[in-house]
C-alpha cells in the first residue's frame, strides 16, 4: 500500500463548520451557502448565482398502512413466486369475487374439467404432496414425543413446533432491532435513485414498504410496494434500461417489483413516457429465492416441482444489490455467507460466486458493479475488500486492514474506487492501472480527516464546533467531481450531524511518484434541525414540586445527524446530493459547479 503526501486539512485551509442553528441549500462558486432563516443575505446570493431550492421530503416515524397480511411462520418461503397487484383496494375486492366466481362449478362439464386439472396438478406436484404428507406425520408424532426429544429429532423441520419457535424468536430478533435503528437512523432504511428519471424509492422501516417520490411533478406516487415477503429492507436497485423495474433486497430474498404507469388520458401527452406520479400504477411482484449454492437456479415459477424445496428464511437474506449499467445482471450479497449470487435478469438464471467463506462472519456488506459493467467490488464482515472481472469472473482480495470496509463508490471512469474502514479517519483508493479485464490493482492511502475544533466565524467570541472523526460513510456524485463523507459517533469524532465535502482530481492517482490533489478540503453541509417537537436526548431537572420531588422529561438538542446520502445520477448543472436525516426529512443539495462529463 503507497501514500500520499497531504498537505493541506480543512483547519490548515481555513474553512470554517455551519453555526449550530443554520441549514445548507446548496454549493455555488466553490462556497457553500448556509442560511439562518429567509431573510439571510446569503439566499439572494444564492439565488442570483442560479441556484435551486428544493423542498425537504418528510417522511413520518409511524404510517398505517392497510391491506397487507403478515407472512405465516409455517409458510415455506423457498419455492415462492408472490403476486402483489398494487391498486385501489375496491378494484382488488372485486378481482377476488370474480375469481371466485369463475371458480364455481356450473354445469357438468366444468366439474370434470376441474377433476382433470386436480389430477394433472397432482402428477406434476407429487413430491410437494409427499413432502406435505411427511409433516402432517411429523406433526402426529410431535403431540405425544416429548418437547426436548422432539425438538432434537425433528429440529427445524417447516411446519413443526419446532420450527414455528425458531421463526418467532427470529421475527421478534428482528423486530427489535428494527426498533433500535430507527431510533437512531430514522424511519428510512433505503434509498435509490432511478437511473434515467427524477424518481426517488424510499422504503421505510417500521411497515417495510415502499414509497416512490416524482423530483419533476413534486409529488408521491399514489400506490404503495407492499407484500407479505417483503421483510427486512436492507437495499434497494432499479434496473437500468428496463423502463420501471425495482429489485428490493430483504430477508426473505430479493423482491424484484415490475411498474406499469397509467396511461396518460391526455392527447399532448401521447408521445412522452408516462410516469409514476400522480396516478394509479399497477405493479407485480416476483420473489427471486436462493435455495442451494451449487450449480444454477431460476425463478421460482420456473422451478422443477422436484427444486421447490423449503428452507430457513435466512438462507436466502439478502444484505446487497447491485444492477450492472446495461441492467442485465443483478448481483447480491448476502447476510449469512459471503457468497455472492449473480442474476441474468431476462433469462431469469443465477450463478453463485463462492469465495468468501460460508458463515456469517463473512457476510456481504456492500456490491457494487463498475460504470463500465467490466468490474465488481465487494466488501464483507471479515475484513475483505474483493475485486472481480466480470468477463470469467476471477478475483483478487485485500485483506490487510485494521477493521471492515465501511463503503466505497466508484468513480465514474471504472478506473478507481474510493473507499472508508471503521473506526479510522482515513480515505483510501484502489486504482486499476491497466486496462479490463486486469486485476493489476493497488491500495493507496489518499488522505485523512484529522478532527479539530474550528470557529464558525472570525469573531473573538464565536462559537466553536469540533468536527471530524471516525469516516461512517461516503459518496462521489456521478462525474467524478465531489466526494462527500459523513462521522461515525466514536470518542474522537466532534459534531457528527456535519458532511464534509472534498474537490476530486482523479487523474492524480495515476501520476508517476503521487500526487496530494487527489482530494482538497472544499467545505460543510449541514441540515435542517429537528424543530420544536424533536430534539437529542437528554436529562433536564424541572422546577421541584412542594414535596422536593424532582422528575426528569426528555429533551433534544442539536442537529440530526444523516443516516443516508447519495446522488441522484440525473443533474445537468452539476450534483444533486440527497442526505436522509434521522429526523425523517430528505434534503435535496445541489451543488452546482462547471460540468465536465467523464466518459467510461
Amino acid at each position: 500500500m503507497c501514500a500520499y503526501r497531504s498537505t493541506a486539512t480543512f483547519e490548515e485551509r481555513g474553512i470554517r463548520p455551519p453555526p449550530w442553528n443554520s441549514a445548507t441549500v446548496g454549493e455555488s462558486d466553490l462556497k457553500f451557502i448556509h442560511l439562518r432563516d429567509g431573510e439571510d443575505t446569503g439566499l439572494l446570493q444564492y439565488v442570483r448565482s442560479g441556484g435551486i431550492a428544493f423542498p425537504h421530503i418528510m417522511v413520518p416515524d409511524q404510517l398505517q398502512i392497510r391491506g397487507v397480511a403478515k407472512l405465516s411462520t409455517n409458510e415455506p418461503v423457498g419455492g415462492v413466486s408472490a403476486l402483489h397487484v398494487v391498486g385501489d383496494q375496491s378494484e382488488q375486492d372485486s378481482v377476488v369475487l370474480q375469481n371466485k366466481e369463475a371458480d364455481e362449478p356450473n354445469s357438468a362439464l366444468s366439474t370434470m374439467v376441474s377433476h382433470a386439472l386436480w389430477l394433472w396438478n397432482a402428477k406434476q406436484n407429487i413430491a410437494e404432496l409427499i413432502t406435505r404428507a411427511q409433516t402432517r406425520s411429523l406433526l402426529a408424532a410431535e403431540s405425544w414425543l416429548p418437547t426436548p426429544l422432539a425438538h432434537a429429532v425433528f429440529g427445524q423441520v417447516p411446519g413443526t413446533a419446532a420450527a414455528a419457535e425458531a421463526d418467532a424468536i427470529e421475527a421478534r430478533e428482528a423486530e427489535g432491532q428494527k426498533n433500535m435503528l430507527a431510533k437512531t437512523d430514522g424511519p428510512v432504511s433505503c434509498v435509490a435513485w432511478h437511473p434515467h428519471r427524477s424518481l426517488l424509492a424510499i422504503s421505510h422501516r417500521a411497515t417495510d414498504c415502499v414509497f416512490v417520490y416524482d423530483l419533476v411533478n413534486d409529488t408521491w406516487c399514489s400506490n404503495v410496494l407492499q407484500n407479505a415477503y417483503m421483510q427486512g429492507i436492507t437495499s434497494m436497485a432499479w434496473q437500468p434500461n428496463c423502463g420501471y423495474t425495482l429489485a428490493v433486497g430483504c430477508t426473505t430474498g430479493v423482491c424484484l417489483w415490475n411498474i406499469v404507469p397509467a396511461a396518460s388520458s391526455d392527447s399532448a401527452d401521447v408521445l412522452k413516457a408516462p410516469g409514476l406520479g400522480g396516478g394509479q400504477i399497477s405493479a407485480w411482484m416476483s420473489l427471486l429465492s436462493f435455495p442451494e449454492l451449487s450449480g444454477t437456479c431460476r425463478y421460482p415459477s420456473q422451478l422443477p416441482t422436484s427444486d421447490k424445496v423449503s428452507f430457513h428464511r435466512s438462507a436466502s437474506s439478502v444484505s446487497a444489490l447491485s444492477f450492472s449499467n446495461s441492467g442485465q445482471w443483478l448481483v447480491a450479497g448476502h447476510q449469512m455467507h459471503g457468497h455472492l449470487t449473480v442474476w441474468d435478469v431476462a433469462l431469469g438464471t443465477a450463478t453463485p460466486l463462492k469465495r468468501s467463506g460460508s458463515t456469517s462472519r463473512s457476510a456481504t456488506l456492500q456490491v457494487g458493479m463498475s460504470p463500465n459493467d467490466r468490474y465488481l467490488i465487494s466488501t464483507h464482515a471479515n475484513g475483505q475488500l474483493r475485486l472481480w472481472e466480470t468477463e470469467n469472473w476471477t478475483s483478487r482480495v485485500w485483506s490487510d486492514f485494521n477493521a471492515n470496509v465501511t463503503r466505497f463508490t466508484w468513480s465514474p471512469d471504472s478506473r478507481s474506487v474510493y473507499f472508508a474502514v471503521a473506526d479510522s479517519a482515513d480515505i483510501y483508493a484502489l486504482a486499476l492501472y491497466k486496462a479490463p479485464s486486469s486485476l493489476d490493482a493497488q491500495v493507496t492511502h489518499v488522505t485523512t480527516f484529522t478532527a479539530h475544533a474550528a470557529a464558525v466565524s472570525e469573531d473573538a467570541d464565536s462559537e466553536r464546533v469540533r468536527v471530524g472523526g471516525s469516516i461512517k460513510y461516503l459518496a462521489l456524485d456521478p462525474r467524478g467531481q465531489r466526494l462527500v463523507v459523513s462521522f461515525d459517533d466514536d470518542s474522537t469524532s466532534g459534531d457528527i450531524s456535519l458532511l464534509a465535502v472534498y474537490l476530486v482530481n482523479n487523474d492524480a492517482l495515476f501520476r508517476a511518484g503521487g500526487d496530494s490533489s487527489a482530494l482538497m478540503p472544499l467545505g460543510y453541509v449541514r441540515g435542517p434541525n429537528w424543530g420544536k417537537q424533536h430534539r437529542l436526548e437528554q436529562d433536564v431537572a424541572l422546577e421541584p414540586k412542594p414535596d422536593k420531588s424532582t422528575k426528569k422529561k426528555r429533551v433534544r438538542v442539536g442537529t440530526p445527524t444523516p443516516s443516508w446520502f447519495g446522488f441522484s445520477p440525473n443533474f445537468e448543472p452539476g450534483a444533486l446530493l440527497t442526505v436522509v436525516w434521522a429526523n425523517g426529512k430528505i434534503s435535496l443539495l445541489p451543488l452546482l459547479y462547471a460540468t465536465k462529463l467523464t466518459r467510461a
